[in-house]
């Protein structure tokens, strides 16, 4: 059942009694009168109504009703009013009506009759205590929801917004590498080796600039993977990544194991193709070993998370970087030195976050990275 819809919280605390005996709605009136408003009906169908007109914090019933018994009634106001606090007074005990009262109108306590008046606002107080508590994490509920409502909207039209800038800016760059091969090879008289290095220049920025778009796009798509995860083979992935990797591993004569034993992990086959294909890749790019060696294995371990580790024999990373490394174009070295955009790492990242998971790296400075990321298991509870 839905939670019913937001009504202003009363300046006042409203109090309805519901007792088919007049002096004891009076008597409660009376007792209450000086710090909260207090309603107050001999019948249920009215109390009913009253509900249904006016905010009401915290209703107190009688068990002994002529039309409708007090558990009976809560039931009912239950399902019309489920934040409205409900407390049951009962003259005997009548342990079954209490049994139903607690499973079906969800009370938040009794009174036994004949009440003591200290006992009674004891009660209430505490009733009131709760009901503001509960109402403090009902509006923080509905301003969290519309803040997620505002921050989607915002993310939506970035992501469009982003489609746009990335599509009007390849149209130049592509333009702007076509005049450069039209430059170096249909000029006449050609181009002298000064300008021919002038046009390496200009082409090598425009390669750079259609990588780092490319770049951004993959990273924006990414949060917009589906939540309904499968069962995955990790080997099959790994191996789907290494296929995409096969010219730079051939040219750099490197050495990648991949362990038997990867499990199957709850994910989105292509994103974690994508994850392993950044993380190997790193580990070839950033390495001056001879051979590179890049190995994919599993830390043992029961539960519902696995942990995977792709290592490498590579430059490692200064302690003091370590955090650097995940955000977004963050390079820690020049082009010159290591091809790349910078995003690979905040995409690896990322696609970990959403598969409900974390990437840690343990590194140090001529000693190699490990990357270490936890999933969750195929057979995990979702």
């Amino acid at each position: 059942m839905s939670e019913e819809a937001p009504r202003p919280a009363p300046a006042r605390h409203r109090i309805l009694v519901v007792d088919d005996e007049r002096q004891t709605v009076s008597a409660v009136k009376h007792l209450l009168r000086r710090k909260y408003k207090v309603l107050g009906a001999t019948r249920a169908q009215e109390a009913l109504e009253l509900l249904d007109q006016e905010p009401v914090s915290v209703v107190l019933c009688d068990q002994r009703m002529p039309e409708m018994t007090g558990d009976a009634f809560f039931a009912e106001a239950r399902r019309r009013h489920p934040n409205t606090i409900r407390i049951l007074i009962t003259a005997y005990a009548d342990i079954q009506a209490l049994v139903r009262s607690i499973n079906n109108g969800h009370i938040f306590g009794y009174v036994a009759k004949p009440w003591s008046p200290e006992e009674l606002e004891h009660m209430v107080a505490r009733a009131i205590e709760h009901w503001d508590v509960s109402e403090l994490n009902r509006r923080m509920t509905r301003e969290l929801a519309d803040a997620n409502q505002l921050l989607q909207k915002a993310n939506d039209e970035l992501k469009a917004f982003t489609h746009v800038v990335a599509h009007d800016l390849k149209e130049p760059l592509r333009t702007i590498a076509a005049y450069t091969q039209f430059m170096r090879g249909d000029l006449d008289p050609p181009l002298q080796p000064e300008g021919l290095h002038y046009l390496d220049g200009i082409q090598r920025c425009a390669e750079h600039l259609f990588r780092l778009i490319d770049d951004l796009m993959r990273f924006t798509e990414i949060d917009h993977i589906e939540r309904a995860l499968e069962p995955t083979e990790l080997r099959y992935v790994v191996g789907k990544a290494l296929e995409m990797l096969e010219g730079a591993v051939r040219d750099r004569g490197a050495e990648v194991q991949v362990a038997d034993d990867l499990p199957v992990v709850q994910g989105d086959a292509g994103r974690l193709v994508l994850l392993f294909q950044n993380l190997i890749s790193n580990g070839l790019k950033f390495n001056q070993s001879d051979p590179p060696r890049v190995e994919v294995g599993v830390v043992p371990g029961e539960g519902d998370t696995v942990e995977v580790f792709v290592r490498d024999n590579g430059i490692g990373i200064h302690h003091d970087y370590q955090q650097q490394i995940f955000e977004i174009f963050e390079r820690l070295h020049a082009r010159t030195e290591y091809p790349g955009t910078g995003a690979g790492l905040a995409i690896v990242r990322r696609i970990v976050e959403l598969h409900g998971g974390a990437v840690v790296v343990e590194s140090a400075p001529g000693n190699g990275s490990t990357f270490r990321l936890t999933l969750r298991r195929a057979d995990a509870p979702r």
